[in-house]
């Protein structure tokens, strides 16, 4: 093989390596949302992980959120995964958590039809 080749891969796996150690964890990431509220950055990192990560990437940023006590945020999030990943059973788990530990919040942030659509008690 061509010594080219050797150089060009060993630069693919540095770039990579050097993108997992500087790029933001979801963690870093949430924890920047409940400063600024904006859990735009959250969002998109979610949607960079394949499809069946999602749901368990969705559910460590909620606990996050949650156990920081930023359940409006965590609720934001909670309504994210359910329209996306509504028959996975933490999307479920989510959603009865919200209905019954914060219904107040969970009042101004997930409709009557948004419950009845995505809730399956």
């Amino acid at each position: 093989m061509p010594g080219w080749i050797w150089v060009g891969a060993a630069a693919v796996i540095a770039l990579l390596a050097l993108w997992s150690r500087f790029a933001p964890s979801t963690a870093s990431l949430v924890r920047r949302a409940a400063k600024s509220g904006d859990l735009g950055p959250v969002l998109a990192a979610l949607g960079k992980k394949r499809p069946s990560a999602q749901p368990t990437a969705f559910n460590q940023a909620i606990r996050l959120l949650w156990d920081m006590d930023e359940r409006a945020l965590a609720m934001e999030l909670v309504k994210e995964l359910a329209e996306r990943y509504g028959d996975a059973k933490i999307a479920q788990f989510w959603l009865k958590q919200a209905l019954t530990i914060e219904p107040a919040i969970a009042g101004k942030v997930l409709t009557r039809a948004f419950v009845t659509e995505h809730y399956q008690p």
